[in-house]
């Protein structure tokens, strides 16, 4: 086979060589063009459909889960992706980047993010995003926080293009302090104007994460079949196709190893695991719980054209409510999704994609989050 002995050994070696000229050209793209996720792509067999018992239709395909073949390469720097990259250079307000958005640069986006109990001290003054011309911006502080945030930071905010808001304590339950509580409910059931106001998607991130906003419009079209998007879990381990093994495998991981996170509502949480194996057994007589995703809950992205949005809103209801039990809302929001039937509709999104698409990252922090 070293020699072309015959026409077909040259023919072979003929191909191995474009195919390897071709591996080699994709890398060059990957890297100067755009970023193309790794993954197997069959381009000659169509997507199989699994109907589900529960009545969902379930598509599966060679890609990974929330996985496109290409994307633009958003301005924010990010170190190497292990985790939830950490922020590392910011990005300006720059106006060449607004011109560029063209049909994108109209307000059919809001964002909002907040800081509740004086978290940190106060607001930061590095890695503030920059609200470009198609996106409204919403912080939410607590009074507390206002008063222990330096003018300066807060200025910043506003000049970037944020408007900060008001937002009145909760009062705590006997398991959940009311300032996580106040982040529970503006996360999962946030003002009323927030909902039915003129925009097209929602946007909310926690307060120690930056998104690029600058690329959410022409990403968030990619979507506009799905009602809701969020942080695929399972960057931290594979959950194969049922949800409910990451489930299990993080609230063990809080039960033993984290414990202080879950510690004031530690037997409800027991409860909960409790409840959920016997649906997932298929032991308690209802429909077996087969969660096809574990969500990380940072980011939460909410199509308020969908037609099923109003059916999302009454799920985060059911999840806010729970969160007086559970300090934990990780472990609630695949269950009243399912619960929903919107599981299958919900798109999971890989951490790498989205801190590649979007520019998700993490500032640093000195107070641990859970």
């Amino acid at each position: 086979m070293a020699m072309c002995g015959s026409r077909w050994p040259c023919v072979f070696l003929v191909l191995v060589n474009l195919v390897l000229a071709s591996c080699k050209e994709n890398v060059l793209i990957r890297r100067d063009v755009a970023i193309r996720h790794d993954g197997k792509f069959d381009l000659l067999k169509r997507p199989e459909v699994h109907h589900a018992k529960h009545g969902h239709a379930k598509r599966l395909s060679t890609k990974k889960r929330g996985e496109h073949a290409q994307h633009a390469i958003s301005h924010l720097k990010v170190d190497e992706m292990k985790e939830i990259p950490n922020c590392r250079e910011e990005y300006t307000c720059d106006a060449h980047r607004t011109r560029s958005l063209g049909d994108y640069a109209r307000k059919h986006i809001a964002v909002y993010t907040y800081n509740i109990g004086s978290y940190e001290g106060g607001m930061r003054d590095d890695n503030v995003p920059c609200v470009p011309s198609n996106v409204d911006a919403f912080l939410f502080l607590d009074d507390d926080t206002k008063e222990r945030t330096d003018s300066n930071s807060l200025n910043l905010w506003k000049k970037l293009g944020w408007q900060v808001k008001s937002v009145t304590l909760q009062a705590g339950s006997e398991f959940v302090t009311g300032a996580r509580l106040t982040s529970k409910l503006l996360k999962f059931t946030p003002p009323s104007w927030l909902l039915n106001g003129e925009w097209e998607w929602l946007v909310e991130f926690d307060g120690n994460v930056v998104l690029d906003l600058h690329t959410l419009g022409p990403f968030l079209d990619k979507y506009s079949s799905k009602p809701l998007l969020l942080l695929d879990w399972s960057y931290h381990e594979d959950c194969g196709d049922d949800g409910f093994q990451c489930f299990s495998h993080e609230l063990h991981n809080m039960l033993h190893a984290r414990r202080k996170y879950i510690e004031d509502s530690k037997e409800n949480v027991e409860a909960w695991e409790r409840k959920l194996a016997k649906e997932h057994d298929g032991t308690d007589g209802t429909r077996k719980y087969t969660p096809p995703y574990y969500y990380e809950t940072r980011i939460i992205v909410r199509n308020l054209q969908h037609h099923r949005s109003d059916e999302v809103t009454q799920a985060f209801g059911r999840t806010y409510e729970k969160c007086h039990e559970i300090q934990r809302d990780q472990f609630l929001v695949p269950y009243f999704l399912w619960h929903a039937n919107l599981s299958f509709d919900t798109e999971a999104l890989p951490m790498r994609y989205l801190a590649d698409s979007v520019g998700m990252c993490m500032v640093e922090t000195r107070v641990g989050r859970n």
